[in-house]
């Protein structure tokens, strides 16, 4: 068939394999609607950091013929997983000055090329991924395709912003504290964070982070998700399907956390949109019991000392390697670069501790619940700027700071990452404003197919539109 841009826009990844397998749509016919796509938006929401066509051309050639996403064009995060033939520059100037081009493929990209995914770009992130919001000193600023005023996120708001403009059906993604769910969450979009070793980072591990990071993607259907978890996982479900499907003779136990730990004031909407998907399960046959924050306070505290050294020590190693001059990273990224060289060894081993004693502590809640239910942010979506990472200051109290407007708007995040837990965020409902509303759920270690399925409810029950308007424009 002679593909359209409605068809193109209608269609999820796993339709476009389907069309590539029997043969009704070529996969240069898919890169081509990709590239004029990101071509044509670019300038509108800054998704894209690097084009690498000849990259992709090179993929077009060596697609498995029967691959589950075979032909399915696709954007990279410039953090995380390397591209061969790409640059690993996280928007760092002088990464971007001196950065060499990518010689291999991690292995978790060579199993999604492997896959049939054919990667065109990189997408736009905070520098070094240390914000929830991609608008790095370098450009190009990212936009939220709801709205452009607002943040698409971080810091995978460049493939969060393309897989809602209709760029891509999906886009990789990577999350230490955040980073796929708070875009997920902003631009209306499945994010699934496997849990701790549930995905390769090998074997250069550039985004391990002591162990906090994941990689996966961000889709606009559940199925999507499910397609890529299939190709990255390294490890087998430990949940039938029968055991996980949210059916009335096999309830699950459902704790409801409404109020975030620590004193974090709460959105009311946001509020809302838990108390709304939480209806939605117990008519479903579940039992969902209200979860009192103060339960949470300890794990999340010690989170986020966890995100804080292993962050800021991460920042300090990159300035020792890098040797940047002053101008070349943003005050942000200083800050928790003179944060974490003042970290003393102690430091580390409390950390590594703090580590072990939040995953401890969500053991306990696994013995009464099997998922955690909570609004996905703590506050609106946030406009452009409201996150800075120049003129902060570079000393502890302006890292501080930043770590605390983490907290503020994404209060729930953090706590999977050091857990190792997964956990997914989807859509549910919107804001009176018209901004996409969404929930996180989260599940013991293992529970991603658990995870998936009850998205999948979600997705059925309550669909979500599939695109930001702008996509039609």
């Amino acid at each position: 068939m002679a593909l359209s841009t409605d068809q193109y826009l209608a269609a999820d990844a796993c339709t476009m394999a389907q069309w590539v397998r029997d043969g009704e749509v070529t996969p240069r016919a898919l890169l081509d609607m990709a590239l004029q796509r990101a071509q044509a938006m670019q300038a509108r929401i800054g998704a894209v950091s690097q084009w690498l066509e000849p990259v992709a051309l090179a993929c077009l050639e060596a697609i498995p013929p029967r691959a589950a996403l075979a032909g399915v064009p696709f954007l990279v995060k410039d953090l995380g997983a390397a591209l061969a033939g790409g640059r690993s520059i996280a928007s760092c100037r002088h990464l971007a000055q001196n950065a060499p081009v990518d010689s291999i493929d991690s292995e978790l990209m060579a199993r999604f090329k492997a896959g049939g995914l054919v990667p065109f770009g990189k997408t736009t992130v905070p520098e070094f991924g240390l914000n929830l919001t991609s608008e790095p000193a370098i450009g190009p600023l990212c936009r939220n395709p709801w709205n452009v005023a607002r943040s698409a996120g971080g810091s995978s708001g460049g493939s969060a912003a393309a897989v809602a403009a209709g760029i891509v059906p999906m886009a990789h993604a990577t999350d230490a504290a955040g980073s796929i769910r708070v875009p997920a969450a902003a631009c209306g979009l499945v994010g699934l964070k496997p849990g701790r070793g549930a995905v390769p980072q090998g074997p250069q591990y550039n985004n391990i982070l002591g162990g906090l990071a994941s990689e996966l993607v961000l889709s606009r259907s559940v199925r999507d998700s499910a397609a890529a978890w299939s190709l990255a996982r390294m490890r087998g479900p430990q949940h039938s399907d029968s055991e996980s499907a949210p059916k009335r003779h096999a309830p699950k136990r459902i704790a409801l956390l409404d109020l975030p730990p620590q004193g974090v004031p709460q959105d009311s909407q946001w509020a809302a949109a838990a108390h709304a998907s939480a209806r939605l399960l117990e008519a479903a046959g579940h039992r969902v019991s209200l979860l009192d924050s103060r339960r949470l306070e300890e794990a999340c505290a010690l989170a986020m000392q966890a995100f804080d050294v292993f962050g800021s020590r991460r920042a300090a190693a990159a300035v020792q390697a890098l040797q940047p001059a002053a101008p070349d990273m943003e005050s942000i990224s200083w800050a928790a670069a003179h944060r974490g060289q003042s970290l003393r060894a102690l430091d580390h081993v409390n950390a590594e501790i703090a580590v072990a004693r939040c995953g401890a502590l969500l053991d306990i809640l696994w013995q009464e619940f099997d998922l955690i239910l909570s609004p996905a942010l703590a506050q609106p979506i946030p406009l452009l700027g409201q996150l800075p990472t120049t003129g902060t200051g570079q000393d502890f109290a302006a890292w501080q700071a930043h770590l605390q407007r983490f907290t503020d708007l994404a209060p729930y995040s953090p706590l999977a990452n050091v857990a190792g837990c997964p956990a997914i965020v989807f859509p549910h409902g919107k804001a009176q404003d018209g901004m996409p509303l969404a929930v996180q759920i989260l599940a013991p270690q293992g529970g991603e197919d658990l995870l998936l399925t009850v998205a999948a409810f979600f997705e059925t029950e309550a669909p979500w539109p599939l695109l930001a308007p702008m996509a039609y424009d």
